[in-house]
């Protein structure tokens, strides 16, 4: 048994999975991702493993251009999210204590979301102890403030996963008061109520509802149909981070008004999505009810 590494081609991002407990991974089967707005594939990881602990935790490791990354798994399905510079990355991520993990692995950066990377974690007791096992610090983000003349290096120079004009400190959108919620990770629950809010450059917003089966969603939303031309999903929480097409309802017009009237036939979590079709920087209205 021998250490070895992880890498995924992901949105231009060399992503290096070491772990600190004993394991063997494969790819699960089926169909290609879905590239989604990226546009991009995933090569076949390539894993070998390191150890066994009492508390088995993955060290994430790599390089990016200016990528989040969000690494999803583990017990209590956590999400764990760094914010990256150009530069190297490490996370830590919880592993279960006992038997298989799948983890799944994203690249964020300026309103998209590559295809998952999915991988299975087995426990091998008989593997040595990696040199490295967990990130303890090591290769922290270095950030520096944007200025006018760093807005046209194409890097994401504070760090927040937005470029040049995508970033509010180049394009001077100031966000709403709901805001981050800008992909389908830690979506904030939306209660009932209108609520005035901006689209801004590379964004999108999301809006989580926890509902029970035949309860309905009922989200309005208006704007400047001159302005600007928004269109809302609202998918189940897999599809919404997988960046799938698929949802349970949508509405796509160009008529300044969409609107969902959808009842739930299964109780769960569902995430709505209200995304620029054409324009940005620019008000709108979102009514639930």
């Amino acid at each position: 048994m021998h250490h070895g590494t992880l890498w995924i081609a992901v949105m231009k991002l060399a992503l290096a999975i070491s772990l600190v407990i004993a394991c063997s991974a494969e790819r699960p089967g089926g169909d290609k991702p879905d590239a989604g707005m990226m546009g991009t594939e995933l090569n076949a990881p390539m894993l070998d493993v390191p150890m066994s602990t009492p508390n088995p935790t993955v060290a994430v490791r790599g390089m990016t251009g200016g990528s989040r990354i969000v690494v999803k798994g583990g017990p209590g399905e956590p999400v764990v999210r760094s914010v990256l510079p150009t530069g190297g990355f490490c996370l830590d991520v919880p592993l279960m204590d006992s038997g298989p993990t799948q983890l799944l692995a994203y690249a964020l950066k300026d309103g998209t979301i590559s295809p998952a990377a999915t991988f299975q974690v087995t426990r091998d007791a008989a593997a040595a102890i990696p040199p490295n096992p967990m990130c303890l610090g090591m290769e922290a983000p270095v950030c520096v403030p944007e200025s006018a003349s760093a807005c046209t290096n194409m890097k994401d120079d504070d760090c927040n996963g937005f470029t040049d004009a995508c970033d509010p400190s180049c394009n001077g959108c100031m966000d709403d008061a709901l805001s981050p919620n800008w992909e389908p990770f830690y979506v904030p629950m939306i209660a009932p109520g209108t609520y005035n809010l901006k689209m801004c450059p590379c964004r999108t917003d999301w809006f989580a509802f926890q509902v029970t089966a035949g309860e309905v969603i009922h989200a309005h939303a208006t704007f400047d149909s001159v302005a600007i031309d928004l269109d809302m999903k609202l998918q189940t929480v897999a599809d919404a981070e997988g960046n799938a097409a698929t949802s349970v309802a949508s509405s796509q017009t160009t008529t300044g008004i969409e609107d969902i009237t959808w009842t739930a036939t299964t109780a769960g979590m569902y995430y709505l999505k209200v995304y620029a079709y054409d324009g940005d920087n620019k008000p709108y209205t979102l009514r639930i009810y």
